[in-house]
């Protein structure tokens, strides 16, 4: 499942790091997010992939992705100026089949035991 909000990407490297720093203090004000790659997609889109921790009864992380998902990907597209895409991932382990130099961020120091 995925959404989207209409904006901006420069690929000027002040400007990708900027928007790197933005995803970076985005993951840490958000405890659910286990995992989060962001990823240039295009001229105007990023896309960005997480995981999820699973609610506290149970393996399931969709209740706090109905409940998160349209909030998120308004902050973000406020956050970083740009044009986002935010994909749920279905698993913990599952990692988004993306090229590396088109990766702008890789988080998960909330799981440090899983290598990135």
């Amino acid at each position: 499942m995925d959404l989207t909000t209409p904006n901006r990407f420069s690929t000027d490297a002040r400007e990708v790091a900027a928007v790197t720093d933005c995803l970076t203090k985005w993951y840490a004000a958000n405890e659910p997010v286990r995992h989060l790659w962001a990823v240039q997609e295009g001229g105007s889109l990023i896309a960005i992939f997480i995981t999820l921790e699973p609610t506290s009864d149970g393996d399931d992380a969709l209740p706090v992705w109905f409940a998160k998902g349209h909030q998120w990907v308004n902050e973000l597209g406020v956050l970083t100026r740009c044009e986002v895409q935010l994909e749920l991932l279905g698993s913990n382990y599952e990692r988004p089949d993306i090229p590396a130099e088109a990766t702008i961020a890789e988080l998960s120091w909330r799981d440090p035991w899983i290598s990135e």
